[in-house]
Parts: structure tokens; sequence; C-alpha cells
């Protein structure tokens, strides 16, 4: 039975096509991964599921009382209720509550008696005499065992108010998920939390995320969007699956059309020799003499004129292959400039923070030239801080931080809050890395904009669509040290494949926060740190890290 139903979906906005012929049935506990480069109307389908939306053509049916859960990429419009306050309120938990002590007034009431007896099973299925407790292992689950319940969501961080936000809709109840990148701001014990709850509910999925290890283990099924058609393909299978099936229906479709143009042209090379025997045979004269020869010519060239149409023919009636339509794909070329001076950084008993507020340390990093570094650690454990400190944006409270003269940062996190977002592509890479507009489009161009995109604003642009300028950027000015904070949370999967593909071959110094696993595993770190309680640790084995993790996700689900 179909949990929800799109039916033709189409979408635009002004001229430009965003969904079209949408169709697509999902069935109970189906868990679906919606893929598609970015800017393809991943989030716009997710709105429309939701009912935040409306299509302008075609309908979503919706099976009688389901329940839905969705989560938005921005999850700042919290208020400012304590968090187990907001739990109760999102789930449903406090009106169900407040209805039962209403209609409890009076139940020698028939009407309000059957109608306590509906709210009460809905708040036993919800849990609610044990919610406290479901709440508390949820939240643990996500990492807030250290934090009060009764602290307001406001004073969260946004990786905190992610997880407070996914909490409330997982103690909802619902039927069926959609999950706007629920990955982007969960720190790894989080996500591995995550996964191993959404493979044990019974819950339908629709999930868009480019964390390839999550969705691997979690989908089984792909509602893939096409950039170029913008309609809906789905396929079964895990996401590796889908990867491997692509790439070869890529290739069948390519070689599939190359050995068609192959026939085409050979036939219509015959089709010219025929036309030119006929042409021949046609206009040969010979001698008053030759009249017997003269009208065998013409009679063949008669025939070689019908056999060219007969090919021409066949050719006209193929049923044609298409040509494979490819978005043009980049290359992220990053040549680390060596130069002159020296090119560690280090850090000395460290303490950094925010005076009377939150504070790190001590602690101590040293980072080589060529080193790749990893930091783990929750939310809020202060990872972003340290790269602030490390790279001399932020002064350190105590400590001695040493950053080599002959260093080029090149911080996606810093660039990325600091942007500016009037100046178009064209300008900000011209001012920025000395170019002349002509390299500067040269340059745009091998990183996937192309001349329109490069004369609009940057504001215009998508999070990945930043990232990828910034890259660009980065390698106009070669440089020779990258910060990457969560790189993975706006690049597209094209973009990380590229990014990834670069990073095997730079040369340079990395200074990586992430909780990518796939990504993690394909940077190589030579040294991977976790950063709790204030205390940098270095972890010998990375895998037993995650390993730990899973076993306590597993743990705890045991307890809902």
């Amino acid at each position: 039975m179909s949990v929800i139903k799109a039916q033709k979906i189409q979408k635009s906005y002004g001229s430009l096509p965003v969904l079209s012929d949408v169709s697509f049935s999902l069935g109970r506990g189906q868990k679906v991964a919606l893929v598609g480069r970015n800017g393809t109307g991943k989030t716009t389908l997710l709105k429309i599921l939701a009912g935040l939306e409306e299509p302008d053509v075609g309908k979503i049916v919706i099976a009688r009382d389901v329940c839905i859960g969705y989560l938005p990429q921005d999850t700042s419009f919290l208020g400012n209720e304590s968090i187990m306050d907001y739990l109760r309120q999102v789930s449903g938990i406090d009106a169900l509550e407040k209805e039962m002590d209403i209609l409890s007034v009076d139940l020698s009431d028939p009407e309000k008696a059957k109608r306590y007896g509906e709210v009460q099973s809905r708040y036993e299925h919800l849990g609610g005499y044990s919610f406290v407790h479901k709440a508390e292992v949820m939240l643990s689950g996500f990492g807030f065992e250290d934090v009060p319940l009764d602290r307001h969501v406001s004073n969260l961080s946004s990786g905190q108010k992610s997880k407070a936000v996914l909490a409330g809709i997982l103690l909802k109840g619902v039927d069926l998920l959609l999950l706007d990148e629920p990955t982007n701001n969960l720190d790894l014990p989080a996500l591995i939390w995550l996964e191993d709850f959404l493979q044990k509910s019974e819950a339908s999925c629709i999930i868009v995320s480019h964390d390839r290890r999550f969705l691997d283990r979690v989908v089984r099924k792909i509602f893939e969007l096409d950039w170029h058609t913008h309609t809906l393909t789905v396929t079964g299978g895990t996401y590796s699956d889908y990867l491997e099936m692509t790439a070869k229906r890529m290739a069948g479709q390519k070689e599939e059309y190359r050995l068609q143009r192959e026939e085409i042209e050979r036939l219509s090379e015959r089709a010219r020799a025929k036309k030119a025997d006929a042409a021949k045979g046609s206009h040969w004269t010979g001698s008053d003499s030759d009249k017997f020869l003269r009208g065998f010519k013409r009679d063949r060239a008669g025939k070689s004129s019908k056999a060219a149409k007969a090919i021409e023919k066949r050719i006209e009636q193929m049923d044609k292959v298409e040509k494979p339509v490819e978005r043009k794909s980049f290359e992220i070329s990053l040549e680390a400039e060596a130069g002159s001076g020296t090119l560690d950084v280090r850090l000395t008993d460290v303490v950094t923070g925010y005076p009377g507020t939150f504070s790190i340390g001590p602690l101590s990093l040293e980072a080589r030239y060529g080193d790749r570094v990893g930091i783990m650690g929750l939310n809020g454990a202060g990872k972003s801080t340290l790269l602030k400190t490390a790279t001399g944006q932020m002064p350190p409270l105590s400590g001695k931080v040493e950053i080599g003269s002959g260093i080029k940062i090149g911080n996606m996190m810093q660039e990325h809050e600091t942007l500016p977002r009037e100046r178009t592509l064209l300008e900000f890479i011209a001012e920025r890395a000395s170019f002349s507009h002509h390299d500067s489009y040269a340059k745009l161009s091998k990183f996937g904009f192309d001349e329109r995109q490069a004369g609009l604003p940057i504001s215009t642009l998508s999070p990945g669509g930043r990232a990828r300028l910034l890259l660009a950027l980065f390698s106009a000015q070669s440089v020779n040290m990258l910060v990457l904070d969560e790189p993975t949370n706006h690049l597209d999967l094209e973009a990380l494949d590229a990014l990834e593909e670069t990073l095997k071959t730079y040369r340079g110094t990395v200074l990586l926060v992430s909780h990518d696993r796939y990504f993690i595993e394909k940077t190589s770190l030579k040294t991977t740190y976790v950063l709790s309680d204030g205390i940098l640790t270095r972890i010998p084995d990375y895998k037993a890290y995650v390993e730990s993790g899973e076993k306590k996700a597993r743990k705890l689900l045991k307890l809902l």
C-alpha cells in the first residue's frame, strides 16, 4: 500500500522549469534517496510533498491518517522554549495531554468518552507515559547527555538545533519522514545514531543527503532528478548500486550512439557512391555505335539511384539513438606553491575561545608541510574555534601559536563568511587573484561555471556554488594549506568526487573537520584527533572510533 503518490508534478519559477512530469509511489517502510545535482529541485520537491509549496500542475495523494515529519535544511527558526518543552510541543504530546485533561472532566458524555479513548490511544502510541525517558534516550543518541533539558533552544549551536529538530520529528511517531540534508550538521556519533534509528524504524523515508556511506546503509531505492529533463527516474538497490548502474548506463548509451553513428556514416557513404554511379551512368553518351552499352549504363544508373534512395530511406526510418547529454564535468586543479619561508603550523599549550563563556585547552598541535590532520568531535566541542586559532583568525587566550611565513592558506570556512555577495563571480576572481577577465573566466569555466553564471552576483549562488567558487579562487592563488571545515555539507557529489581526486595528488597541508566517513577515508589522513571537553586527544585507530559509536547507538536503541 502506498503512503504517498506524486502524479505528474510540474513546477517552474518564472521561465525556469524545476520539475517536469514527476511521478512516483512510495510504499510503507520504504526508504529512498532523492538525488541529483545542486539546483535540480530536490528541496522544492520535498516542500511540495510536505505541503509547504503547491505544484503548478499535478497532485500529491497521501494515504489516510499518515503523519508526515519534515526536516528543512534551515533550523534557525526555533523559538525560546526549553529543549523539553520544544520536544513536547513538536511531538504532539503537550497537545494530547491538554486535550485529555479537558475531556476527563466529563467522561459521562459518550462522545467525549469516545474522543478521550482515541486521544489516549494516540498518547500511548507515542509513549506518552514514558515520554521523558524516550526523550532522554533520543537526545543521548544525538550527543545531548551533558546538555540540560531546561536549556532554551535559542541558546543551542546550529548543529545542536538540528539535533533537537530531528529528535522532535522522530519522537512524533511519523509514518513518512522527509529529510533535507539531515547529516549536514550532525557530528559522527549522532550520524551513526540516526543511521541505526532509521534502519530500525518502520517509517517510510525520502532523504536528500550527500553522505554516501549514510545513504548506502539506510536506503534501498533511488529517486533521481535529472538536471537536463527535470524528470524523475526510479532505481532499485543501494546508492553504490545506483552509481554503478548509472556509470554502466551512460557508457552503454555512449557506445550505442557511437555504433549507430558509424553505421549511419557507412550507409551514407554507400548512398553517396550509388548516387555518383547513377549520375555517371545517366550522363554517359559514348559513340553512336555504343547504343547497347549506353542503354545498359543508363539502366544500371537507374538501379543505382533506386539503391541510393533505399539506403537513405533505411537511414531515415532508423530508431535514432539520442546523443547522451552530459553536463560538463570539472576538475579541481590545486597546485601547492611552496614558496619561501617556514611551512609549519604549531600550537603550544594553547587555551582559546571566548573569555567568560567558552574555552578549550590547554592543547598542543603540530602540522608540518604536507601533513593531513583530521579533527573529530561533537557539535559545540570547539572544532571551528580551534581551526580559527590555528589559522590566525582568532588570537589565543594563552599559549603560543606559530604559523610559518611561507604558508598561503585557503580557508573555506572563513571565506564563506566573508564573500562579497554583491560582486560578480568574474569580478571576485579577477580582484582576489589579480587575474585578467579572460583568465578569470577560464578558471571559472574549469570549475563548472558557464559564461552567464560568471557575470551574476555571488548572492545568486547556492551554498554548493559558493564552495566551488572558493575552490576556483584557491586554485588561482596556488594555496599550500587547505582548511576544510565540513566541506561535504555544501558540495554536490560531482564536486566532492573532484575534490577527492585533487586531494590524492595535492602536496600541501590539509586541516580537516568532517563527519563524512567516506570523505575522511578518501582523504588519507596522517593524524586524527578528537576534541572533547576542551582536550585534544590523538586517535590511534579511526575505524575503532567509528565502531565504538556504532556499539553505543545499538545499545541506546534497545532502551527505546
